[in-house]
């Protein structure tokens, strides 16, 4: 046995050393945001930390850039015909993974996950040469069926979930009470579903905003997405102006976390990044 004063001086030391670790990994990983955002602010014309002074003269650049304002408005229109895309594809994909019966469920749905597993310049250019052999011209259509193929596996996860947990005695007795199918589908099954589509087509808005290595391959010449058009300034020049599009991008990555850690609960989100806890559907 274990003295009492022993074991609590262990946990003690247990939760001292995950606490340090916590905030060793948050200041890493905030670290470099922080001196993006207080580069943005820079006077100069070059990047410079910290800035010498204080200026809004990247972000007035920024927005009279006929150039950064289009591939901003391409990259928004991309990201909702994307989600819009995925939701459909990923609630049609995630009935039958948490209602039906049949065998290979685990298959069918590690399946709808591989895009995710596979690197983004190979998915890439495996489109590429798809599109090619079929003889397909590269146009938005081509950049935003491309977007819905990394982008559905995030509504799917989320919404298989949801209604693997969703509670079927509610539908059972919608159906009692008269209600038909698409009654209780409108009424029972979807305000269920709400959570896990919100946090899915959340991160499928972003994972096909902030797409980069796949849209270089798929997209025409006249379809310049925002990150396309960074890496451009990036090659050419590295311009301040990129960093004040990237904290205008991370003030609304994290005003969307916000969003939908209210709307879902902070249990709904963590289960999608961190891979929480999947329905088995053998």
């Amino acid at each position: 046995m274990i003295p009492d004063r022993l074991r609590s001086a262990s946990d003690s030391l247990t939760n001292g050393v995950l606490l340090a670790m916590s905030c060793a990994t948050a200041v890493l990983l905030l670290l470099p945001t922080l001196v993006v955002v207080l580069a943005s602010f820079t006077s100069t014309a070059y990047l410079s930390f910290p800035p010498e002074r204080i200026s809004l003269r990247w972000y007035a650049r920024l927005l009279s850039s006929p150039e950064i304002l289009r591939a901003g408005r391409v990259s928004v229109s991309v990201a909702c015909l994307a989600t819009m895309g995925s939701l459909v594809m990923g609630l049609m994909t995630a009935f039958p993974l948490a209602r039906g019966r049949f065998k290979g469920r685990d298959a069918v749905l590690a399946f709808t996950l591989a895009p995710l597993m596979l690197p983004s310049v190979v998915l890439g250019i495996a489109l590429l040469f798809f599109f090619g052999f079929l003889g397909v011209r590269l146009t938005l259509v081509t950049l935003v069926a491309s977007h819905i193929l990394i982008t559905f596996p995030y509504v799917t996860r989320t919404c298989t979930a949801a209604l693997f947990h969703a509670d079927p005695v509610l539908e059972e007795a919608g159906f009692s009470l008269g209600a038909t199918r698409w009654q209780t589908l409108w009424h029972v099954t979807l305000p269920l579903l709400l959570p896990g589509v919100a946090v899915g087509s959340g991160f499928a808005f972003i994972e096909s905003f902030d797409n980069l290595a796949l849209s270089i391959f798929v997209a025409g010449q006249r379809q310049e997405t925002l990150p396309m058009r960074l890496f451009q300034l990036l090659i050419t020049d590295i311009d301040p102006v990129v960093a004040a599009v990237s904290t205008i991008l991370i003030a609304a990555s994290f005003l969307l976390l916000f969003v939908l850690t209210r709307l879902a609960g902070f249990r709904q989100l963590v289960g999608v990044v961190g891979g929480g806890s999947q329905p088995s559907v053998g």
